[in-house]
């Protein structure tokens, strides 16, 4: 079994089982996906209008006064977020989990390597959560110091613009170098976190261990280790690109159409119906690729498993499973899928 055939294996199996897509969707949506399907239906603020909405507040910051309610408004914005990090993310792994032990159950039907189930720690949720804590600790640095020049880029557009461009696509122009050491730090970090969790599940590993052991196998076997996610991370990245872009134009014929909607009842409940079928297939599609690609990276990691001998050898005849016997009751199949047959397999079932 190769990286590529596990990740043709993950399509296929995810392709057929839509619960997957459900936890997939919830979280990564938990997660902040969220606020990616917000934006094709929400109008940004102009920056006249975030300085008349952020003025009051940055002023007496500038000149060194910090008022009651600037203080109030900092610290329920500080509790929001680290309310939505602590149990988002808790949330977020508790689904990881469900869907790497489901994941790790339909390698061993298909015939993958892997072994038998077992039930999950009291904490596995809370152990994933922190692993992926762990594996971001390098990108919160890269933000760190490249929110500086990104801070600084945005502040001179704002101030002595550049271009007629809008100002999110002219600061991305002259901050692109931090931009996508953000990106690309990030990413290598989600990557690590999700190979962290899979060992962590399917391991039993500790949160440390297995966040330096999946480090080391990104620098070890970076061809396999990189090869499933970074496909489906791109094939993510494009469908909401076009999902997201064919929501947007939706949602822009509705708010026309929503102006006066009695003009024309018929053509505005059409636009309404299209804007709910847009959407709809927007997070199934993207639910769908997202459990691809949580049930590839499980799948690589069983199969990284089993060539170091954790998990199933591979024999002359295929994957054999070391934790069930060669043969079954006289002597039938070992293999769960019925009709299968191997030449070494003294067995058979009809």
């Amino acid at each position: 079994m190769t990286t590529r055939g596990a990740t043709l294996a993950a399509l296929l199996a995810a392709l057929g089982r839509p619960s997957w897509w459900i936890l997939a969707l919830a979280g990564f949506l938990v997660r902040g996906g969220i606020l990616l399907f917000l934006v094709a239906i929400v109008t940004l603020p102009s920056p006249l209008a975030l300085s008349n909405v952020l003025a009051p507040i940055v002023t007496p910051l500038y000149f060194g006064r910090l008022e009651p309610a600037t203080i109030a408004l900092i610290a329920v914005a500080i509790a929001i977020v680290v309310v939505w990090i602590v149990a988002g993310g808790w949330f977020a792994a508790a689904t990881e989990v469900v869907l790497i032990r489901d994941a790790q159950q339909a390698a061993i039907d298909e015939g993958l390597p892997g072994q038998s189930v077992g039930p999950a720690g009291p904490r596995a949720a809370a152990r994933s959560a922190a692993a992926h804590v762990v594996a971001l600790i390098p990108m919160a640095f890269a933000f760190g110091f490249g929110s500086v020049r990104i801070l600084d880029v945005a502040y001179r557009e704002l101030v002595n613009p550049s271009s007629t461009g809008t100002i999110v696509v002219r600061v991305i122009g002259g901050a692109s170098g931090p931009i996508a050491l953000i990106v690309v730090v990030w990413i290598l970090g989600e990557i690590v976190g999700g190979m962290a969790v899979r060992r962590i599940v399917l391991g039993g590993a500790s949160v440390v261990g297995a966040v330096l052991e999946s480090a080391v196998d990104l620098v070890r076997r970076p061809a396999s280790a990189l090869l499933a996610p970074l496909v489906t991370i791109a094939v993510l990245a494009v469908d909401l690109a076009a999902v997201l872009a064919i929501v947007s134009i939706v949602w822009t014929q509705v708010r026309i159409r929503l102006v006066h909607p009695l003009d024309e009842p018929l053509a505005t409940g059409l636009a309404l119906a299209t804007l709910g079928a847009a959407w709809c297939l927007a997070l199934l599609v993207t639910g769908l690729i997202d459990a691809w690609r949580s049930v590839a990276m499980t799948f690589e990691i069983e199969r990284i498993r089993s060539t170091t001998g954790a998990g199933a050898t591979v024999t002359g005849s295929g994957w054999s499973q070391p934790d069930r016997p060669n043969g079954g009751t006289i002597g039938a199949s070992a293999h769960r899928r019925p009709g299968d047959w191997s030449p070494d397999d003294p067995g058979g079932s009809l």
